[in-house]
């Protein structure tokens, strides 16, 4: 799998990367021709604890990896939820599921404020009644 920064700070910025990952992530940066003192320090930590880190320290080490950082969370949320409708599109995932998927772990059950993700958060609602089949 290629490396991917943008797709990396989704995952952080939604709270789906432990902290505890990013200085391997500063290392394969690094190899992959990104550099910045941000990535170097993260590199250099081993057995790291989340007080080593500081977040101003995190966003510049990802936008010395060409990302706009931070990523807020509904903006983090909005792209894997169009990562997850993109994997049912594509047969990947079956529909409904990707719906609930959407409904229940992006956005934890409340009704998005995204206009985008209402419509999927509708449907996720109505497959939770729909008949199945045998």
């Amino acid at each position: 799998m290629d490396f991917d920064p943008n797709r990396l700070a989704v995952l952080y910025y939604f709270g789906e990367l432990q902290y505890w990952k990013l200085p391997q992530i500063a290392v394969d940066a690094l190899e992959s021709g990104f550099d910045g003192n941000s990535l170097r320090r993260l590199a250099g930590l081993t057995n790291p604890v989340a007080s080593d880190m500081r977040p101003a320290e995190i966003d510049a080490a990802f936008r010395e990896m060409g990302v706009d950082a931070p990523i807020p969370r509904d903006s983090a949320m909005l792209t894997l939820a169009l990562e997850t409708a993109q994997n049912a599109l594509n047969g990947n995932m079956n529909m409904f599921d990707a719906a609930t998927h959407i409904s229940i772990y992006l956005c934890e059950l409340k009704e998005p404020l995204q206009p985008d993700l209402h419509r999927i958060f509708m449907l996720s609602q109505q497959a939770e009644s729909a008949p199945r089949k045998p």
